[in-house]
């Protein structure tokens, strides 16, 4: 199944803590995304979507063996899950098993033909081995399937974003030295 699939499983509230979750892991927050997924597990052990988010957070620790236990938790659940294979995959691609990570992203791809992060890494394997040819087919199709998913909030400008507002104060602060060292 795919994850869209599975969120209609959820209640609206718990679709939206869900998606607190991935959202604090799209902007690198893992520290508190892995509490309110294990927050988020303890009402609904088996939902694979956050199981899935918890392995990625374990990758990114370099806790391969229990990014991989759990893993492979999902996929006895739902073997056609192409972002918990895609992820196995990435774990091989850390071990440096390039040959087993490749096969891994194409499975995904079997499974699932519009997921675009296991086309993106397959181009960046092919990239890295000097088959630029084949580098460029499979990051073609990552960028035509979509390999991320940005939440932009159209109700919100962007220079009331907080990471904007540093820029504009850094911007105005050197604006100022200058003057003050010009004068």
């Amino acid at each position: 199944m795919k994850e869209a699939d599975y969120k209609r499983q959820l209640s609206e509230k718990e679709e939206k803590t869900y998606q607190e979750c991935a959202v604090l892991l799209e902007k690198g927050q893992r520290k508190k995304a892995e509490e309110k997924l294990n927050d988020f597990l303890e009402a609904k052990p088996n939902f694979v979507p956050a199981l899935n988010k918890l392995a990625v957070i374990y990758i990114y620790k370099k806790e391969y063996r229990k990014a991989q236990s759990l893993l492979n938790q999902i996929l006895e659940k739902d073997s056609n899950y192409a972002p918990a294979i895609t992820n196995l995959g990435s774990i091989e691609k850390e071990l440096n098993n390039l040959e087993k990570a490749k096969e891994l992203y194409q499975k995904a791809v079997e499974v699932n033909e519009d997921y675009g992060p296991a086309y993106n890494n397959l181009g960046v394997i092919y990239r890295e081995e000097g088959n630029y040819s084949e580098s460029v087919k499979y990051l073609k199709k990552a960028q035509k399937k979509g390999s991320f998913n940005y939440h932009l909030n159209s109700d919100k400008p962007i220079y009331k974003d907080p990471g904007c507002l540093l820029v504009i104060f850094l911007a105005a602060a050197l604006i100022f030295i200058l003057y003050l060292f010009i004068t």
